[in-house]
């Protein structure tokens, strides 16, 4: 009895308390973010695509970095560790995985008209990422059991996150300068909102993944300034939460003609006061 103890419900209990770790901090900061959306709240409708979208962009992910670790493979065979390192954090992880979130995220979101605050890109970002990361937190859970360590579980999430919001700041600066008719800026913002995030991600796992001391060290200075920066985004983007005017041009006839209606019975009900 105490053998079955040990061996069957120490395990089950152990894996128990891993499945949480690998679910509860994404939706933690995904609360968190939604939460302190208090201008308009977002379609649920379209975060669940989004959160749909994540997962889905994972197990792409899976695939192309499967094919692309079997390349470098093949290429260094071992030798030349910290370009190995290079390749593969910047290019088959950051570059696949930053990339294809952007996509999935323009995809859905540029033309929709519930994008109508600059805090929105954010919160549109950070669904994405933590759909992606549920999702890759449980096919850790699958492939290793109760053998991953916890620090993995909650690490990449909370690192993630935070760079999804660099992606959101930067988006939703483009969708405002795209309103106005900025091409200049909205071209810049753009670049911005994909290469920024490949660069911290791509330079987080490459540290991680050295296993140099120096690198690490690095890491530590550089996980802490990334923080403080994305958090400094976060409140900058929330404090100044700039109201982005479709215009009817880019409206459907009845999207234009809800607007109007809109104004108008407002107009009524500031005249009756």
């Amino acid at each position: 009895m105490l053998w079955y103890y040990i061996i069957v419900v120490n395990t089950s209990e152990r894996r128990y308390k891993m499945l949480a770790l690998a679910l509860i901090p994404g939706i933690i900061l995904f609360y968190a973010v939604w939460k302190l959306d208090t201008v308009e709240k977002e379609s649920p409708v379209l975060l669940l695509k989004l959160f749909v979208s994540g997962v889905l962009v994972m197990l792409v992910d899976i695939l192309l970095r499967t094919l692309g670790i079997r390349l470098l493979e093949s290429t260094y065979n071992g030798t030349h560790i910290l370009l190995y390192s290079f390749f593969d954090a910047f290019i088959f992880t950051a570059l696949i995985e930053e990339g294809c979130r952007f996509m999935v995220l323009k995809l859905l979101t540029w033309k929709d008209k519930d994008f109508n605050y600059t805090f929105d890109a954010i919160v549109y970002a950070v669904t994405v990422s933590v759909g992606f990361l549920i999702a890759e937190n449980i096919f850790y859970m699958i492939r290793y059991g109760s053998e991953v360590e916890p620090l993995k579980l909650i690490l990449p999430v909370i690192a993630q996150v935070f760079i999804s919001i660099f992606m959101g700041y930067f988006y939703g600066l483009a969708k405002l300068a795209d309103i106005k008719g900025d091409k200049s800026d909205k071209k810049q913002h753009m670049c911005e909102a994909v290469l920024i995030p490949i660069v911290l991600h791509g330079f987080y796992e490459f540290c991680l993944s050295s296993r140099i001391t120096l690198f690490i060290v690095i890491f530590i200075i550089y996980a802490v300034l990334m923080t403080v920066m994305a958090v400094v985004f976060f409140v900058k983007t929330r404090r100044n939460d700039t109201a982005i005017e479709w215009s009817e041009t880019d409206m459907t006839d009845g999207e234009a003609f809800e607007k109007n209606v809109t104004s108008l019975l407002h107009g009524k009900e500031k005249g009756g006061e």
